[in-house]
């Protein structure tokens, strides 16, 4: 089964996890943090306006509305 999950780059994700774990870290970091943003937007949760991706719902997205 674990081979069905990551192949044959498992042990190369593991010797780059040992060797650069701060460079791993960051990059974990970067990726959640661009998730985050595309899918609660800017604002996040503390507005009328729940930001986030658009894809073609009627919301205009112009500036100025």
């Amino acid at each position: 089964m674990h081979d069905l999950l990551l192949g044959t780059w498992g042990p190369q994700i593991m010797a780059l996890c040992q060797q650069q774990p701060l460079q791993v870290l960051a990059v974990v970091l970067t990726v959640f943090s661009i998730v985050m943003t595309v899918i609660l937007g800017v604002r996040g949760f503390g507005s009328d306006d729940p930001g986030g991706a658009s894809f073609g719902d009627g919301d205009g997205g112009g500036c100025g509305d």
